[in-house]
C-alpha cells in the first residue's frame, strides 16, 4: 500500500512540474533576463517601453513549424522544438511611471515586478505575444545590488536554462559612476564594486552579459564581472535611447539558440549596427560602438596594463621623454563621453608606429596580443572609426571622492599610484604601497611644472609663452567670453584651441587664440561651442547648449576635416551633473524639423542651487539639415581665459584678459594689461 501511495504520489508531483509555467523536466536552451531600471528614460521619454515593444515582435520556431507544409522534411519534432526552447523573464523598477499599458502590462511603479514573455504559438503574432506578470514585490531600489541578486537567483529556480543572458537596460556612466539611476530612490546609482558582489551572489555562471547603457565597454567593468560570466557586450560610447535591436537578435536568438554567448554578441553588434543605419539618424549612426569581450582574457589584459602602467611609473620617476611620449598618446586617443570622464580606447596607446620604442617590443607584442584577445568583435560609425572596443579610464581630472570610487574597481596598483602622485589632494589606498612603491608628489619634480610669461603679439592678440617649450604641455585652450550688449550679462561662447604663432623675437613658443573673433554660429547666430573632443587629424565634437520646448538639450555638431566643414549630428539631452551619467534621449534634426527652439549661453559667475543660469538666444526654428558656420563676431567688448593641459591632462588655469573688437582690430580694454610670468597649478593644488 505505502508503495501504492508512493507511486501516485510521485506521479501527481510530475504532472504538477508539468502544469507550472517555466517548469519542465527538461532546461531551456536559453534563459534571458532582461533588468529593466526605468528612471526617467521610461517615465520622460517611454524608452523602455519602446524596447518591450520589440520584444514582443519576438516569436518562437514553432510558430513556423508545419505551416510550410510543402517541405515537410523541415517540420522539427517535439523533441527539436523543446530543446530550441528561450526563455525571456523581465523585471521592472525604478521609474516613476510606466507606459506599456498598450502591451497589457499594468506595471506598478510603487512595486518591483517580474514578467515572463509568453510569445503565440502561431503566426498571429504582434497582436497575441503577451507579458505575463509572475510575482510582484516590495518596492526596492533597482541599484541596490541584492535586488539584481534576487532576481538572477529567482529566474534560474524558476526558469532553469544551459544558458544564462543578463540585460542590464538603464543609464551607465562608464568606470567612474557604474550603472542605474533608480529615480524613486533619489538618483541611487549602483557601482562596479556593487555590480560584482551582485553577479557574485546572484550564484548563476552567465553565458553573456549585455550592458544596454552607456559607456560600459571598459577594463574596469570587464574586470568587475569577470568572474561571473563568459562574455560581455557593451558600447565605449553614449548610446541612443532606442537601444540594441532587441527585435531581431532576439529572434535571431530564437531561432537558432544552439550558439554561445559570442555568437550572441556578434548579433548585438551587427544588428544593432544595421537599425541605425537604416534610421535617419546620423548622430547615433556616426557615433556608435559595440563589442564583444571575451572575459575569460580579461586576467591576461589587465596584468599587461599593470605593466604598462609600471612602466609609466618609472618613466615619471626618472624618464621624462618617455613619458611625454605616452601621454601624447593619450592626448590623441578616441575619446567617449566627452567632459572629465576620459574614457580612452585601449588600442589608441599601440596604434601608432613609433610607439614601441618606447614600450619596448616584448611588451608592445604582449599588449597588442591581449587586446586582440579580449576584444573578439567590435563594430563603430563613421564618426568613432578609432573605437575598437574596449576603453580604459584615464581618471587624471577626477575628484578626490571619485578618486575613492575608481580605487575599489582599478585593477592596477601601478595605476593607482600614478594617480596619486599628479593629484595632491588624494592618497591611494594603503593596499597599493604593499604591492608598489610610492611615486615622488608632482610638485616636487621640476620637470612637470609649468611656466609662462603673457605677452602680447604683434597683432594685437593676447597670448602665451611657454617659457618651458612645449615639452610639459600638451595643449592650450581659450574660452571666449562675450558682453551681452542687451542686458549686459557676460556670456560664454565655448571653447578654441591655442594657435601655435610665429612672429616671435624669442625661441620660445607663442600660443595665441585661432581665430578669436571667429565664431561658431548655427543658422547665422552665434553659439555656445564646448569643445569636447579633437584629434590629431583636426576633426572636432562640440556640444552645443540648446532649449527645444521647455527642455535643455545639446545640439551635437563636429568638424570633419576630409570634407572641411561642419557637421550637426542631432539632439541629445547630455550629461547630469548630479548623477554622474550620460543622457540617452537621442533624437535626429528629421524627428524634431519645424520645432522651436532656443540657442543657450551659460552666464559667467551665475549659478542657482549648483546649477549654471543660462540666457537664450530669440526663437529659431528647427530644420531637417542645420547649418553650422564661422562667423565674424560683432564690434564690442570680449573676454578671453586662457588655460592649458599639463603632460597628465591636467587642466591649469592662466588668466582672463578683457579686450575690445572693434570689427577689424583686437586691443586691450583701457585699464587691462597682460604679462608676467606665472607656474601654473592644478585646482587642487
Amino acid at each position: 500500500m505505502k508503495k501504492f501511495f508512493s507511486i501516485c504520489l510521485l506521479l501527481l508531483l510530475t504532472a504538477l512540474v508539468w502544469a507550472v509555467p517555466g517548469m519542465t523536466e527538461e532546461p531551456a536552451e536559453w534563459t534571458v533576463m532582461f533588468y529593466l531600471c526605468g528612471s526617467d528614460l521610461e517615465s520622460k521619454h517611454g524608452l523602455a517601453t519602446g524596447n518591450l515593444k520589440e520584444i514582443a515582435q519576438c516569436y518562437p520556431y514553432s510558430a513556423l513549424n508545419g505551416v510550410f507544409t510543402e517541405y515537410p522534411e523541415n517540420v522539427l519534432s517535439d523533441e527539436q522544438l523543446d530543446r530550441m526552447r528561450v526563455n525571456v523573464v523581465v523585471e521592472t523598477g525604478g521609474s516613476k511611471e510606466w507606459h506599456a499599458s498598450e502591451l497589457g502590462m499594468d506595471v506598478d511603479p510603487s512595486a518591483l515586478q517580474r514578467w515572463r514573455y509568453s510569445p503565440t504559438e502561431t503566426l498571429s503574432i504582434v497582436e497575441n505575444n503577451t507579458f505575463e506578470l509572475e510575482e510582484t514585490l516590495p518596492l526596492q531600489s533597482m541599484a541596490d545590488p541584492e535586488t539584481l541578486s534576487d532576481f538572477i537567483r529567482w529566474t534560474a529556480e524558476k526558469y532553469p536554462a544551459r544558458k544564462y543572458a543578463l540585460v542590464l537596460w538603464d543609464h551607465g556612466g562608464g568606470s567612474k559612476t557604474g550603472i542605474f539611476i533608480d529615480e524613486l530612490f533619489a538618483g541611487d546609482v549602483m557601482y562596479l564594486d556593487e555590480l560584482r558582489a551582485a553577479l557574485r551572489d546572484g550564484g548563476v555562471s552567465l553565458e553573456a552579459v549585455l550592458f544596454d547603457a552607456c559607456m560600459m565597454a571598459n577594463v574596469e567593468t570587464a574586470y568587475a564581472i569577470k568572474d561571473s560570466a563568459k562574455w560581455m557586450v557593451a558600447s565605449e560610447e553614449v548610446v541612443a535611447g532606442k537601444g540594441t535591436a532587441m527585435s531581431s537578435w532576439l529572434q535571431q536568438l530564437y531561432f537558432a539558440p544552439q550558439g554561445n554567448g559570442a555568437r550572441l554578441g556578434y548579433w548585438i553588434c551587427d544588428m544593432t549596427h544595421m537599425k541605425y543605419a537604416n534610421e535617419a539618424d546620423a548622430q547615433s549612426q556616426s557615433l556608435l560602438t559595440w563589442s564583444v569581450i571575451n572575459l575569460s582574457e580579461i586576467d591576461h589584459l589587465t596584468a599587461v596594463l599593470d605593466r604598462y602602467f609600471a612602466l609609466c611609473c618609472e618613466a615619471y620617476a626618472g624618464d621624462t621623454l618617455r613619458m611625454r611620449a605616452i601621454t601624447d598618446l593619450m592626448r590623441g586617443a578616441e575619446e567617449f563621453g566627452g567632459g572629465s570622464d576620459n574614457m580612452l580606447d585601449l588600442s589608441s596607446l599601440l596604434y601608432e608606429n613609433w610607439i614601441s620604442q618606447y614600450l619596448g617590443i616584448d611588451l608592445y607584442w604582449d599588449m597588442m596580443d591581449a587586446l586582440m584577445d579580449a576584444v573578439d568583435y567590435a563594430v563603430q560609425g563613421a564618426g568613432r572609426s578609432k573605437a575598437l572596443g574596449i576603453s580604459f579610464c584615464y581618471a587624471s581630472e577626477f575628484s578626490p571622492a571619485e578618486l575613492d570610487v575608481y580605487a575599489r574597481n582599478c585593477p592596477s596598483a601601478h595605476y593607482l599610484a600614478l594617480l596619486d602622485a599628479i593629484t595632491p589632494a588624494w592618497t591611494a589606498p594603503e593596499w597599493v604601497y604593499e604591492q608598489v612603491q610610492r611615486l615622488p608628489d608632482i610638485r616636487e619634480l621640476k620637470d612637470y611644472q609649468v611656466t609662462v610669461e603673457k605677452k602680447i603679439a604683434p597683432d594685437g592678440t593676447p597670448g602665451v609663452f611657454t617659457l618651458d617649450g612645449v615639452f610639459n604641455v600638451l595643449g592650450y585652450y581659450m574660452n571666449l567670453y562675450r558682453v551681452e550688449e542687451k542686458t549686459g550679462s557676460t556670456l560664454r561662447y565655448g571653447t578654441t584651441v591655442g594657435l601655435l604663432v610665429d612672429g616671435s623675437e624669442k625661441d620660445d613658443y607663442m600660443f595665441c587664440p585661432e581665430a578669436p573673433c571667429q565664431w561658431l554660429a548655427v543658422e547665422g547666430v552665434y553659439c555656445d561651442a564646448e569643445l569636447v573632443t579633437y584629434d590629431l587629424f583636426e576633426n572636432y565634437l562640440f556640444n552645443i547648449p540648446i532649449q527645444v520646448g521647455t527642455e535643455q538639450s545639446i545640439l551635437r555638431c563636429g568638424y570633419e576635416s576630409e570634407i572641411d566643414d561642419y557637421v550637426v549630428y542631432g539632439i541629445w539631452e547630455g550629461y547630469d551633473a548630479d548623477t554622474g551619467v550620460f543622457g540617452r534621449n537621442v533624437q535626429s534634426l528629421s524627428q524634431l524639423a519645424g520645432q522651436e527652439f532656443r540657442l543657450l549661453y551659460p552666464i559667467d559667475g551665475t549659478e542657482h542651487n549648483g546649477k549654471t543660469l543660462y540666457e537664450a538666444s530669440e526663437p529659431m526654428t528647427l530644420y531637417r539639415s542645420l547649418q553650422v558656420t564661422e562667423e565674424p563676431l560683432p564690434p564690442g567688448p570680449i573676454y578671453i581665459e586662457f588655460w592649458a593641459r599639463d603632460m597628465f591632462m591636467r587642466p591649469l588655469t592662466i588668466g582672463r584678459v578683457e579686450m575690445y573688437w572693434d570689427g577689424q582690430t583686437l586691443s586691450l580694454a583701457p585699464g587691462q594689461t597682460w604679462e608676467g610670468v606665472a607656474t601654473l597649478v592644478a585646482p587642487e593644488e
